[in-house]
């Protein structure tokens, strides 16, 4: 079953197939870069996946050339005359309510409680990866060019990169990668455990993001959803808070039918069949 939703004239859309939902950034003639519009389309997609109940996973991926070239700085961006017009009290006070509106759109997506997957090609610069870092699992091919130049822009990385890039690569690799500006490749991101794995091309990287999806989506969904309920807990308090929760969340799915289904299937050495109950 294929079930579509689009948003914001198609700049973002929503669909997904049997349990894994696909949230597709569509504005390739820009490299899908970032404006307010295309962030509208993106809240309103990550919308849609909440809502979805037969949804188990979700892939974010761009359409066209590149997962995102990071933030449109053409004038049809309704935020470039905020950065560039003189400064008034209004207009600092305008920008820091758009910035603080974005930074809630890209958390939405971090704390969608279904496992997410980024399948990224092309660019993922600037807030396409805050985007990214949003999600649970990084993937991208070997052509991808990775970066924030905001430096280099005169402007400080705001949406949610700084808080999140040290938690994945560590201090002293995002703290160059913010300072210097400058891009990187795809063997570096991995070396730095930016993303899990690296693939030939774009084809062969939907391809395995798709596989890997369907892979977690065929797991007990009250497991897989806990787990990622544990996880961002435990990045809001300290650890025996955390492990007082991982006990209570554990205790919460069970007993469960699934659990009498994946013990079964465990028996009998073959594949469960779980409905989230």
């Amino acid at each position: 079953m294929v079930v579509h939703t689009s948003m914001q004239d198609h700049l973002a859309s929503y669909h997904r197939e049997e349990s894994v939902g696909f949230i597709t950034l569509n504005r390739p003639a820009k490299r899908n870069a970032l404006n307010l519009a295309l962030w509208n389309a993106i809240d309103q997609a990550v919308a849609a996946a909440e809502e979805d109940r037969d949804a188990r996973v979700i892939v974010v991926r761009g359409a066209g050339k590149s997962f995102c070239a990071g933030l449109d700085l053409s004038p049809d961006n309704e935020l470039i005359p905020m950065i560039t017009t003189p400064p008034t009290a209004t207009q600092k006070t305008t920008f820091y309510k758009e910035v603080k509106r974005i930074q809630a759109i890209h958390t939405r997506l971090e704390r969608l409680p279904l496992p997410t997957i980024a399948a990224i090609h092309g660019h993922c610069l600037g807030a396409g990866l805050e985007l990214v870092l949003c999600c649970d699992i990084r993937l991208c091919s070997e052509d991808t060019v990775f970066g924030l130049p905001e430096a280099r822009l005169a402007i400080i990385t705001d949406v949610g990169g700084l808080q999140r890039l040290p938690k994945v690569v560590g201090q002293g690799h995002a703290r160059e990668i913010a300072f210097r500006g400058h891009r990187f490749d795809a063997a570096r991101a991995l070396a730095i455990n930016l993303v899990n794995d690296v693939y030939p091309d774009t084809e062969t990287l939907h391809r395995k993001a798709e596989e890997m999806a369907r892979e977690i989506a065929a797991n007990p969904p009250l497991a897989v959803q806990g787990a990622k309920d544990v996880f961002l807990f435990n990045e809001e308090v300290p650890l025996d808070q955390a492990l007082d929760y991982n006990a209570a969340r554990s205790s919460m799915i069970l007993p469960s039918e699934d659990v009498m289904e994946a013990m079964a299937a465990h028996l009998q050495k073959r594949e469960g069949k779980f409905k989230g109950a």
